[in-house]
């Protein structure tokens, strides 16, 4: 699970200077902001009920609820096409993006992608086909890639191309995550699959919809809030340059963080009367806190010299958003292990109650900075906020499992005091004595190489985590050259 994403983050690191340099921070902004309005449909396709399909007691009980997500998907996707008829003068007019009615017809289709991504997803990690879902993941990066590369040098650089790319990532996921289901598990839904087992399995798990639903719903209007703001307030491209920036500062909990809590979900669900979540957590807090604090640190120091000198010039304010959203980004990374004990301990209400608090504190982020006309303080308070609320809750949920909050802050203390001489000689370097970028970056490498060192060396159990991935990453290039 972590091989793949590793490897898409070299395809993503060597393949999106060419995109940056191919599309214009106004393209990225429209994908933005049709992301925005996509999403909050989105999470309305399985009706919230893809996290039971995981943690059902059988096979048979998950069979009849990957049915219940898939009926779903597919009456949330024909209402999205009536909202498309009747509602989008309305909704393009309000958001004042009126150009974005010329790729209507993607809502719906990106809609029911996202509903069947959603629950294939969900059964094959209940039946731990973690190496399929590595592929899928894989083959969503190449050919999301290969779409807007070719797009862009065929001079249709702009966001339909963007939209057009993730619908085909979708699709090509969706194909390899259920290519094999029928074969593999068409028995059991042909014994297993029956209508009153379907409405038991509502019934069951009714607090999916009753908690998740809600807190999806307001946590994606957040993001549609935000980026309405931003356009608001500022302009399009200030949408872009925010989209690109969270974009890169999220490939981390994107890939690597999802992939880990994703197994760890079902480890954690598979223990439950063990109780055990204490002992995985706490390890998995600490690994993932040291492999990732440094380079988030590294980030709110030379992201604005990193994102010009990789994404090109036009790309510079990208870089200073993702400096101060840097914050926000690194808690989430940390605590998405603890975020997904939400499900197995059934205390869906903590992510409701979280989604509201991030709710409203982005409106007033977003708002002080906009009447101020400083989007930088926006950005900041943003930041702040919503790193302190996602650090409360995952907080509460590990402290829900008996592990004592003390050893958490004693690793991020520990973790921080490590990486501080090779932030403070960076920052040094970069604000008092003007050293050039090509300076900036050999003190940055030089500082990886031997904290990585030091932290491979101490560790031999992500030592061997390492020495896999990398060992699998070879293998997936010697299979691509052949």
């Amino acid at each position: 699970m972590a091989t793949a994403p590793l490897f898409t983050q070299i395809i993503g690191i060597m393949l999106m200077p060419v995109v940056t340099r191919l599309y214009t921070p106004e393209a990225f902004g429209g994908f933005s902001v049709f992301g925005a309005i996509l999403m909050p449909i989105c999470i309305l396709a399985t009706m919230g009920y893809s996290g039971s399909i995981v943690v059902s007691e059988n096979d048979e009980i998950a069979a009849n609820m990957l049915i219940v997500c898939l009926a779903f998907t597919g009456i949330i996707t024909i209402l999205t096409m009536l909202l498309c008829w009747f509602g989008s003068d309305l909704i393009f007019r309000w958001l004042k993006v009126a150009e974005l009615k010329a790729y209507l017809w993607m809502l719906p289709v990106s809609v029911f992608l996202y509903g069947l991504q959603t629950s294939l997803l969900s059964w094959n990690l209940r039946k731990k086909r973690f190496g399929r879902i590595s592929i899928s993941k894989i083959s969503l990066a190449l050919s999301n890639k290969g779409i807007l590369i070719s797009a862009g040098f065929s001079g249709f650089a702009t966001t339909g191309s963007l939209l057009l790319g993730g619908i085909a990532g979708s699709m090509t996921m969706s194909g390899v995550l259920g290519g094999k289901i029928r074969q593999e598990s068409g028995q059991l839904f042909k014994r297993s699959i029956r209508w009153r087992y379907m409405v038991q399995g509502v019934k069951r798990h009714r607090k999916f919809p009753m908690y998740n639903l809600g807190t999806e719903f307001i946590s994606r209007l957040a993001s549609l809030m935000t980026v309405y703001l931003l356009t608001l307030y500022f302009s399009k491209s200030s949408v872009g340059y925010y989209g690109l920036g969270v974009a890169v500062l999220s490939v981390p909990a994107t890939f690597i963080g999802s992939s880990i809590a994703n197994v760890f979900y079902q480890k954690a669900a598979a223990a439950k009367s063990r109780d055990s979540q204490a002992s995985d957590v706490e390890s998995l807090f600490r690994r993932m806190t040291w492999m990732s604090m440094l380079l988030f640190l590294l980030i709110a120091v030379i992201g604005d010299n990193t994102f010009a000198f990789v994404f090109g010039v036009k790309w510079t304010e990208a870089g200073v958003y993702s400096q101060i959203l840097s914050f926000s980004i690194f808690v989430s990374f940390v605590m998405s292990p603890a975020a997904t004990l939400i499900n197995v301990l059934e205390k869906q209400e903590v992510n409701l109650i979280l989604s509201i608090v991030l709710t409203i504190s982005s409106f007033i982020s977003i708002m002080i900075g906009g009447l101020s006309h400083n989007i930088y303080l926006a950005l900041a308070l943003f930041s702040l906020f919503n790193g302190l609320a996602s650090f409360g809750a995952g907080l509460f949920m590990i402290h829900c499992t008996g592990l004592p909050i003390s050893r958490i802050f004693n690793i991020l203390f520990r973790c921080f005091i490590t990486c501080a001489p090779i932030i403070i000689a960076l920052a040094s370097a970069k604000w008092y004595f003007g050293v050039s970028f090509l300076s900036i970056i050999i003190i940055s490498v030089i500082g990886c190489i031997i904290f990585y060192a030091k932290l491979l060396k101490d560790d031999k159990v992500l030592r061997s985590l390492v020495t896999s991935v990398f060992l699998n990453v070879m293998s997936y290039v010697k299979k691509i050259v052949r």
